[in-house]
């Protein structure tokens, strides 16, 4: 073994590398590109339970400093907790109900009923 060069193991790893990349059927640039539903339901899950999680933490968080400033322990915390779980159950509720909808996108608004000149037309 040389100086100069690279030992014979590692040059022997790189042809071995060499060999199974090009032998490879499908190419790495094209891996993970047809899983983009998988990839949204993932995002919508992650979300949802985000959305739950912070809503109760921010509950017992806001019970919990109530609690020390008034020096009612554990009842606030207790009522906190309870209204951060139904705060993050609306937030669930809202999410999957403007699924694939901006936050703030309510849709068309309705069309006026029709009237009596409208059906004579």
């Amino acid at each position: 073994m040389s100086e100069n060069g690279p030992p014979d193991d590692l040059k022997s790893l790189g042809e071995r590398l060499s060999k199974a990349r090009r032998d490879r059927k499908v190419p790495a640039e094209d891996v993970g590109a047809g899983n983009g539903g998988f990839n949204a339901a993932l995002g919508v899950g992650l979300r949802i339970g985000m959305e739950l999680v912070v809503a109760v933490v921010c509950g017992l968080g806001v019970g919990w400093l109530i609690d020390q400033g008034l020096g009612t322990r554990p009842w606030a915390m207790i009522g906190f907790l309870f209204l951060g779980f139904a705060a993050g159950l609306v937030n669930v509720y809202r999410v999957m109900n403007n699924l694939g909808m901006a936050a703030t996108y309510r849709g068309p608004a309705p069309s006026a009923p029709a009237t009596k000149e409208d059906e004579e037309d």
